[in-house]
């Protein structure tokens, strides 16, 4: 089976590891991880991954400000993101007419089901 590749833009180490824990245990995903907004948008260039799982709130950037950044950038304004945030309000407030947002994941999130729900998100 080919594995698809996630970038997790994400400052928690916790949630990091648990996050690639849960996707890479069942062998359909490869995660890379950037811990703030700039080395996301490096790592989004230089990896082009099949998704990019995005919180909106960095030590560096807003999640905002990096979709925005995303979508200037001719090989990045295509790569599908999901907002990956624990901030509801955040996630109400965000405009998610950017072309490439797909979709919303509020943590905590179900270790479980994390590689599902993504692939259902990315199916619609």
């Amino acid at each position: 089976m080919n594995q698809q590749s996630i970038l997790l833009i994400e400052d928690s180490k916790g949630i990091q590891a648990v996050t690639k824990f849960s996707l890479e245990m069942d062998d359909v995903w490869q995660v890379k991880v950037a811990n703030c907004g700039t080395e996301g948008l490096l790592k989004a260039k230089t990896i082009n991954p099949d998704v990019i799982l995005l919180d909106l709130i960095l030590p560096d950037m807003s999640g905002v400000e990096i979709l925005e950044q995303l979508q200037l950038d001719d090989i990045t304004k295509s790569i599908p993101v999901i907002i990956f945030t624990t901030e509801l309000i955040e996630a109400e407030k965000l405009e998610l007419n950017h072309s490439n947002v797909i979709g919303l994941i509020i943590k905590p999130f179900d270790c479980l089901t994390l590689s599902t729900r993504i692939a259902d998100i990315l199916e619609q």
